[in-house]
C-alpha cells in the first residue's frame, strides 16, 4: 500500500512480526541452510515442530505439526534443534533497536512487538514509511536474511491481524476503508487468542471469520461462550481491542512464575520424578528471587498419554521464596497425595499470588532465616556462574545432562524476568 496517512487520522499502532523467527535466525547464522525447508524442534529426538521456515511452510508444514507428517509433506525437510539462547539474544537486540526508534514499545513475544506511532507523527508523518525503516533496521541488526511484516492499525488487534495475514516482508495498513473486508476474510487461526478449541466451537454456530460475529445476538454469544468470551468475541468482530492484548508491560510485577517440561518417554521412575520436580522448582524460585518477589499459591499438574491429567494446588498463609519450601509442598505434600494413576510425560509447577518481598510479612523462625542466608549465598554464585552451579543431592549420581536447563517460550510470558537489567 502507498497511500499516506496523515497525523490527523488519529493514533496508530505498528505490529512488527519477524518472519519464521526460529528458522530464519538459524538460516542467517548458517548460510548453507538458506532457501531450504527447515523444521525446528525443541531438541534432538523431539517429534513436534515448534517452528517452520518460510520454505517449509510452502509445503504446509506448520507449528504443531508432527515431524513424520512434515517429512511426508516435504521429504527433504531438515529437522534442527532450537537454540533458545540465540533467540532471546536476538529479541533483546530487537528491543534495543525498537526503543531507539520510538518511546513507546511493547515486546509481545520473542518475535513480535507493538510500537505506538503517535509520538512520532511529526518525525514520520507516513507510518508506512516508518514501517519500511523498521524493516531495514532489523536487517542491519540481525542480518540480511531476516525479514519482517509490519501491520499498522488504529489498535493493536487490527495491526496484528494485518501483519499476520499480509505477504511476507510487507508493510500493510488497516483503516476504515478496508477494516471490514479484512475481518470478513481472516481465518480465526490468524486471530490472537483464538485457539483450536474455541475455533471449533465458533464453527458449530456457523462462524468462521470475525466479521460474522456482528450478526450473532449478544444473548446467543453469551449462551455459547459465557459472559467473558462473549464480550471478547464481540470486540473482535467489531475490530476493537480485546482484553487479552492489554498491556502486560503496565503490570508492576509478575503475578506468577511457572515452568513445565515434556519428556521423551512416559516416566514411572520415582527417582526421576523427584529430580524433575526439584529441577523445575529450583528454576521457578530462581526467577522469583531475582525479581525480589515471594508467592503463596503453589500449583502442580501432570499429564500422561491419551490426555490423562492430574493437578492440585494449595494456597498458603505465608509467602515463600526458597527452593526447599516449594519443593516440600510440590513433591511431598501435593504429589505424594496423588495415587499415581498413570505414568507421566509432562510436568508443570507454578508459584502464584506473587508480591514484592519488601511488602510481605517476614518470618521470625531462626530456621527460616538460616535458609535465607544459604539462599542469598547461592544467589551470588548463580549470578556469577549461572543457574545450577550449586545443585542439590537430588542430582547425586547423575551427570550435567540430567539437569533441565531454562528455556524461553515463544510467547515470552516471563518477559519481566528476561528483560531485567
Amino acid at each position: 500500500m502507498t497511500n499516506q496517512v496523515s497525523a490527523s487520522a488519529g493514533g496508530l499502532w505498528l505490529h512488527v512480526d519477524i518472519n519464521s523467527y526460529f528458522a530464519t535466525l538459524l538460516q542467517q547464522e548458517v548460510p548453507s541452510l538458506r532457501g531450504k525447508p527447515i523444521a525446528v524442534v525443541k531438541d534432538a529426538g523431539r517429534t513436534c515442530v515448534i517452528a517452520a521456515s518460510k520454505e517449509a511452510k510452502l509445503y504446509g508444514v506448520r507449528t504443531g505439526s508432527r515431524l513424520h507428517e512434515a517429512r511426508q509433506r516435504c521429504p527433504e525437510i531438515l529437522a534442527l534443534p532450537a537454540n533458545f539462547s540465540q533467540y532471546l539474544s536476538a529479541t533483546k537486540q530487537l528491543k534495543t533497536l525498537f526503543e531507539s526508534l520510538a518511546p513507546d514499545v511493547e515486546i509481545f513475544s520473542l518475535d513480535e512487538a507493538f510500537i505506538w506511532h503517535y509520538p512520532l507523527r511529526r518525525l514520520y508523518p507516513d507510518p508506512l514509511v516508518f514501517g519500511t525503516i523498521i524493516q531495514n533496521r532489523i536487517r542491519q541488526v540481525l542480518g540480511s536474511w531476516v525479514s519482517a511484516n509490519v501491520g499498522i492499525g488504529p489498535n493493536r488487534f487490527l495491526a496484528k491481524v494485518s501483519s499476520e495475514t499480509s505477504p511476507k516482508g510487507s508493510v500493510s495498513l488497516v483503516n476504515e476503508d478496508n477494516r471490514d473486508a479484512l475481518l470478513a476474510s481472516v481465518s480465526f487461526a490468524d486471530v490472537c487468542g483464538i485457539g483450536p478449541r474455541l475455533e471449533r466451537r465458533l464453527r458449530r454456530i456457523g462462524v468462521t471469520v470475525p466479521y460474522q460475529l456482528n450478526f450473532i445476538e449478544d444473548v446467543v454469544l453469551e449462551r455459547f461462550f459465557g459472559p467473558y468470551w462473549s464480550k471478547q468475541l464481540r470486540k473482535m468482530g467489531q475490530g476493537e481491542e480485546p482484553d487479552l492484548l492489554q498491556r502486560i508491560d503496565a503490570l508492576e510485577h509478575m503475578k506468577s512464575v511457572g515452568r513445565s517440561i515434556t519428556g521423551y518417554h512416559l516416566c514411572d521412575d520415582e527417582a526421576i520424578i523427584r529430580r524433575v520436580f526439584y529441577n523445575l522448582v529450583a528454576e521457578v524460585i530462581y526467577k522469583v528471587r531475582k525479581m525480589n518477589l515471594a508467592g503463596r499459591l503453589v500449583s502442580v499438574a501432570l499429564m500422561g498419554h491419551s490426555g490423562l491429567y492430574w493437578s492440585d494446588h494449595v494456597t498458603l498463609k505465608r509467602y515463600i521464596r526458597h527452593t526447599s519450601e516449594m519443593f516440600d509442598i510440590v513433591y511431598r505434600q501435593l504429589y505424594r497425595s496423588w495415587e499415581r494413576d498413570f505414568p507421566i510425560i509432562k510436568f508443570m509447577v507454578r508459584l502464584s499470588l506473587l508480591k514484592p518481598w519488601d511488602e510481605t510479612p517476614k518470618e521470625w523462625f531462626p530456621d527460616w532465616w538460616q535458609q535465607e542466608k544459604i539462599a542469598v549465598a547461592i544467589d551470588k554464585l548463580t549470578t556469577k556462574y549461572g543457574l545450577f552451579t550449586v545443585t542439590s543431592g537430588v542430582f547425586a549420581g547423575t551427570g550435567k545432562e540430567a539437569i533441565i536447563r531454562p528455556e524461553v517460550t515463544g510467547f515470552l510470558g516471563d518477559k519481566n524476568f528476561q528483560f531485567m537489567e
